[in-house]
Order: C-alpha cells, then sequence, then structure tokens
C-alpha cells in the first residue's frame, strides 16, 4: 500500500483487522477530551504504534527524515488505516 506525504510516496503494510481496532479504540483514547487536551506523551506513543504496524523496521526507515516530517508521514498512515483520508474516503465511496 502507498501513502503520498508532500510529493513523496512511501510504501507501508497494509494493516490487520485487529490492529486496525486496536488503533481506532487507541486514537479515541487520545482525543476522548477534545483536540486541545491531546496530552504529547499520548499522541506520540499513537503515532509510534502507527510506525510499527506500517514498517517493519520504523526507527531504520524514519531516521532518514527530519522530526516534523516524521510527524507528517505518520499522522499520514494513521489517517489512512483509521480510513479518515481523503484517498480512503474515496474507496468507501465517500
Amino acid at each position: 500500500m502507498k501513502i503520498e506525504v508532500e510529493g513523496q510516496e512511501f510504501l507501508i503494510k497494509e494493516i490487520s483487522y485487529s490492529d486496525k481496532l486496536g488503533l481506532h479504540g487507541e486514537f479515541a483514547d487520545v482525543y476522548k477530551n477534545g483536540t486541545d487536551n491531546v496530552s504529547q506523551k499520548d499522541f506520540n506513543i499513537l503515532l509510534g504504534h502507527t510506525a510499527e504496524i506500517a514498517f517493519n523496521k520504523p526507527e531504520d526507515f524514519l531516521k532518514e527524515h527530519e522530526y516534523e516530517f516524521q510527524l507528517k508521514i505518520l499522522m499520514a498512515i494513521m489517517m489512512e488505516y483509521l480510513g479518515l483520508s481523503a484517498s480512503a474516503k474515496k474507496e468507501d465511496g465517500g
């Protein structure tokens, strides 16, 4: 599966059903108090779990990129996995 971030394409692994459900639950827990009350630690753990699902060795892949760009990549992946990205919505007929 591929995602695109700022004109760059990245190959990521497909997400299993159980990982998708887990990611949905973790996302809900992180955002349960609204977007203005998200703990940075909890958010980073969520993105870390996203990275573990997407890549065999996330630290090896991501170290090639600046931290801010790493966050953009992981956010795009998370949104894709959760079905919240524009491309995922198109696939679902949204």
